[in-house]
């Protein structure tokens, strides 16, 4: 039960995390070379990674069985 709340914040900060990494990455013009613009790609790669898995994690029985109980107390 613990572990999907976890699981969800955990990825949405990581989500969080690589999309302003990459949001930096543009701001300071540092993408323009081969190497930013690899380390620009893989930052949201990793961000649409973690938001999938919250999206998972939100849309799976057992966080909604969690919501269920929570609601009931």
């Amino acid at each position: 039960m613990v572990e999907t709340i976890l699981l969800l914040i955990s990825s949405l900060l990581l989500g969080i995390g690589s999309l302003v990494l990459a949001g930096w990455l543009v701001a300071s013009q540092q993408f323009a070379s081969l190497d930013g613009l690899f380390l620009t790609i893989v930052c949201l790669v990793l961000a649409l990674v973690f938001f999938l898995n919250g999206f998972w994690s939100l849309r799976s029985e057992e966080f909604r069985r969690l919501m269920a109980e929570r609601n009931k107390q």
